[in-house]
């Protein structure tokens, strides 16, 4: 039996009778009403519970209050228009670059995206052929004039049309079965090297696919702060950027922290302080609403133990330089 239809009043009593939050008034149920019971109650209330009585029941830390739920909201809903403004940049010029690369490393052979010489002779013929089919596949449905355009004119698709209009998922894969050499060159750029400074293609690929999933769990409007992948960190990542001691949770869970890390590498100094300085106020913005108790677990949830750690990952010099890409 499903639970029983109660109106925007009843919802307010039940939540003061039996939740004991603190639920009263228009302005509490014009919260109600703007965002949805479900949305808004059961979508945000972990950081507040804190067990369960003998029927099952939560219990939630004493003096709970709508506004502070509803804060946690609004917080996680500036995140993730955050995070999407920082992810797609990074996805439009990792775009770019894989083709620029790509071109420019074929063009002696004239071989084309669709051709399976142009690949990483190390990958599968299988994956290649896979990849190539579903990119063809993905372009030949594109409803965009430039691609009708270059289909009508020139008959062909060349890669800096192709790599706009297939999905962030399929580039991830184009860029992993790409030349070893262009690879190279994408992990030169953004400094993504092992500490014997060979080349971390796991590091590439890993911090893409991840902050794939960050940015598609915020196109659907789906709750970022506590994003969670289960046991899988990238070994070795280098967390010294922010503190050594996230080195001690390596191959566990990657959260809202590993996403930081990944914008170190991927962004500019100048457009990772301005990420830093637009998390941070977020985050210090949310820590006076809420009781301690509530916000350290929305702190531990994004996996950041300290925000005085977002300091030490700004200080720490990394910048990209374009002007030898290529070189």
């Amino acid at each position: 039996m499903g639970k029983d239809f109660l109106t925007y009043n009843q919802q307010m009593r039940y939540l003061r009778n039996n939740k004991k939050i603190d639920c009263q008034g228009s302005k509490h149920k014009e919260i109600l009403i703007t965002n949805g019971y479900f949305n808004l109650v059961n979508g945000y209330k972990d950081p507040f519970t804190i067990a369960k009585d003998a029927q099952g029941h939560r219990t939630y830390v004493s003096g709970t209050t709508l506004d502070e739920i509803y804060a946690l909201k609004s917080f996680d809903d500036e995140l993730r228009l955050l995070l999407f403004k920082y992810i797609s940049r990074i996805e439009s010029e990792i775009k770019a670059l894989s083709a620029y690369c790509f071109d420019d490393e074929n063009k002696g052979n004239s071989l084309a995206w669709y051709n399976v010489e142009a690949y990483d002779t190390s990958k599968s013929m299988t994956k290649i052929v896979s990849l190539i089919s579903k990119i063809y596949s993905e372009v030949s449905r594109s409803q965009h004039s430039y691609v009708k355009n270059y289909l009508d004119n020139y008959n062909l698709i060349p890669t800096w049309i192709m790599i706009k209009v297939i999905s962030f998922s399929n580039t991830i894969d184009f860029i992993d079965c790409t030349p070893v050499i262009i690879k190279n060159n994408l992990c030169e750029l953004y400094s993504m090297k092992k500490r014997d400074e060979t080349y971390d293609y796991q590091l590439l690929i890993g911090s893409l696919q991840w902050l794939r999933k960050i940015r598609n769990a915020c196109a659907h409007n789906e709750r970022a702060y506590d994003i969670c992948l289960k046991n899988q960190r990238i070994k070795n990542i280098q967390f010294d950027l922010m503190s050594p001691s996230y080195n001690k949770n390596q191959n566990k869970d990657k959260r809202i922290v590993d996403a930081i890390i990944y914008f170190k590498y991927l962004l500019k100094a100048d457009s990772f302080e301005a990420f830093i300085s637009a998390l941070k106020s977020l985050l210090l913005e949310l820590k006076q609403t809420l009781q301690e108790q509530s916000f350290s677990r929305v702190r531990a949830a994004m996996g950041i133990k300290d925000l005085k750690h977002l300091d030490l990952v700004l200080d720490k010099p990394k910048d990209i330089r374009y002007n030898k890409f290529r070189n």
